[in-house]
């Protein structure tokens, strides 16, 4: 299961806010899971943009 969270293609870097809330839950769980906080949110937006495929336009669902 821990291998589900590393990334394995290319990497691009983005900017994002959260609530601060988040960012430190975000925090406590890359140093409870020793899992990065960019590994860990990636796989989070992995499974939201696969539950909401309907917000993507047409040509992007797959």
């Amino acid at each position: 299961m821990r291998d589900d969270y590393k990334m394995k293609t290319a990497t691009q870097k983005v900017s994002v806010e959260v609530e601060q809330e988040v960012a430190k839950l975000l925090a406590s769980m890359e140093k409870y899971s020793k899992i990065s906080q960019s590994e860990l949110a990636n796989t989070a937006l992995k499974r939201f943009i696969s539950q909401h495929k309907d917000f993507l336009p047409p040509e992007d669902r797959k």
